[in-house]
């Protein structure tokens, strides 16, 4: 069991860092590595190329139940949707990133047992963009 959790938090630690880079390249206007960056964070979580494509019902159903992610990297998962939003171009495409993201954060929110004010930033910020 211990080497489990030492496991899923080195895990965190590297996807965190790949996020945080990735906002980083997204305010220094370098796009193409932001993008980078998003793609590194799928590939290395293994997801299918297409799921952000698929409606909330089904993402949520592909991330929690075929994929069995925790609350962690769903948090993650919708912070980096978040920043794909804040890259794309149309603004479709941008509220789509937008909404998906805010889903997430509030399943995570509600099931979560601790409190956090990045999460609670997060979700007010999206709220304005959806508004």
């Amino acid at each position: 069991m211990g080497i489990e959790r030492d496991y899923l938090m080195r895990q965190l630690m590297m996807l965190f860092e790949v996020i945080e880079k990735a906002i980083n390249f997204r305010r220094k206007g370098k796009k193409k590595e932001a993008e980078e960056q998003i793609s590194y964070f799928f590939s290395c979580l293994n997801l299918q190329n297409d799921f952000q494509k698929k409606d909330i019902e089904s993402l949520l159903n592909y991330l929690t139940t075929e994929r069995k992610f925790s609350t962690n990297h769903l948090e993650m998962i919708a912070f980096v949707l978040k920043e794909q939003g804040e890259l794309a171009e149309e603004a479709e495409r941008k509220l789509d990133f937008f909404r998906k993201a805010y889903f997430l954060l509030e399943k995570v929110d509600r099931e979560s047992p601790s409190f956090s004010m990045d999460r609670q930033m997060k979700l007010s910020e999206l709220r304005q963009y959806l508004n």
